[in-house]
């Protein structure tokens, strides 16, 4: 019978699935009933294995506590966002405030994200709703138009919706596809985390911490030059990914996953990388980093908008000659870790504050 309901589920359409949970759905007021605080909703909580968006649900917690120390924070996991938004509904206030979160899935490549998104903004139409910095990318294909048409239709529809952009090529189509609704471009939330302690030990070794996915830019045979050539020429390499390769895991096995995966790059001399927040990670925890470009812009357009001054990350664009590439390796690699000041962007975030706050 299990088995029979999981294969049913994989042909009920999304909208379907909405509507008989806002119909038909369970009713969970009880367990907001002690709650006499102001509310701030974090909808689509990560609960999933990208660690990239475990650690943007950690920071945008962090950021609405320190911004908002007066709201009780309501964190609804990905995976219950449609049962939960009938209830929702019912208990919310206009003091209440419905935050989304931030990261790389504003788009067709994701669609079942952005129909989630729709959705929320959607049904709480008399709330302020402040989405954290994404990246908007929908594909130059039918189903990329049409799904974009869609967004903007619905996005403009509520009269008090917040985007913010985590780089300005996002932020130009955000500004040109929502002319009446406030855009603002700020850093990925992930940058505002503080995770920098002192050194307990000598940095050793190098990650690998390449995807392998429909993101990804680099070609199969360039990618397995670049590993034959890094174990050739170092010991002690090893492969990271900022994807645990599975889901399932429970909320506080997730944030351990990050919490360790931080801990490694903290203690690694150099990471190699064409994830995002491989990246982010590197930069807050002072790691020297090789950073190259994914499919779309959001590599590229977050190290040129809040990076391009930071020694310690080294964006290469194109990978055509290997021994280049080898140099780079050896100076990124060289660098003094005990030297390194890792950047404070906090001023750039005074926008979401405001948007939180008024």
């Amino acid at each position: 019978m299990n088995k029979l309901k999981k294969n049913v589920k994989k042909f009920v359409p999304k909208s379907l699935k909405y509507k008989a949970y806002f119909n038909f759905g369970s009713n969970y007021s009880a367990r907001f009933s002690n709650i006499n605080k102001p509310k701030v909703f974090l909808m689509l909580a990560g609960d999933y294995g990208n660690l990239g968006d475990i650690a943007i649900t950690q920071a945008q917690k962090e950021f609405i506590k320190k911004t908002l120390p007066e709201h009780h924070i309501v964190s609804i996991n990905l995976k219950d966002t449609y049962k939960m938004i009938r209830t929702i509904k019912k208990i919310i206030r206009p003091v209440d405030l419905i935050t989304i979160i931030g990261g790389g899935n504003m788009g067709d490549l994701y669609e079942g994200f952005e129909n989630l998104r729709r959705n929320i903004i959607s049904s709480f139409p008399n709330n302020k709703i402040i989405s954290f910095p994404q990246t908007i990318d929908f594909s130059n294909t039918k189903n990329g138009a049409r799904s974009f048409e869609k967004t903007i239709k619905l996005y403009s529809r509520h009269s008090n919706l917040h985007l913010f952009a985590r780089e300005s090529t996002s932020y130009d189509i955000m500004k040109k596809s929502f002319p009446n609704t406030m855009v603002s471009l700020i850093p990925d939330i992930v940058l505002s985390l503080n995770v920098s302690k002192k050194q307990e030990s000598t940095r050793d070794g190098i990650i690998l911490c390449l995807r392998d996915d429909s993101e990804a830019q680099l070609k199969s045979d360039t990618k397995q030059k670049i590993i034959s050539t890094i174990k050739n020429k170092f010991n002690n390499v090893s492969f990271q990914d900022t994807h645990i390769g599975r889901d399932g895991d429970s909320i506080s096995s997730l944030n351990e996953e990050f919490n360790n995966l931080l801990e490694k790059f903290s203690n690694s001399e150099l990471v190699i990388t064409d994830r995002l927040h491989g990246m982010i990670f590197c930069v807050i925890t002072g790691t020297p980093c090789i950073v190259m470009p994914n499919s779309n812009h959001k590599i590229t357009g977050t190290y040129n908008d809040w990076l391009k001054d930071v020694e310690y990350i080294c964006l290469m664009t194109e990978i055509k000659d290997i021994d280049l590439f080898l140099k780079n390796v050896n100076i990124i690699k060289g660098i003094d870790t005990t030297k390194i000041e890792i950047p404070n962007l906090n001023e750039f975030y005074e926008s979401l504050e405001k948007s939180l706050k008024f």
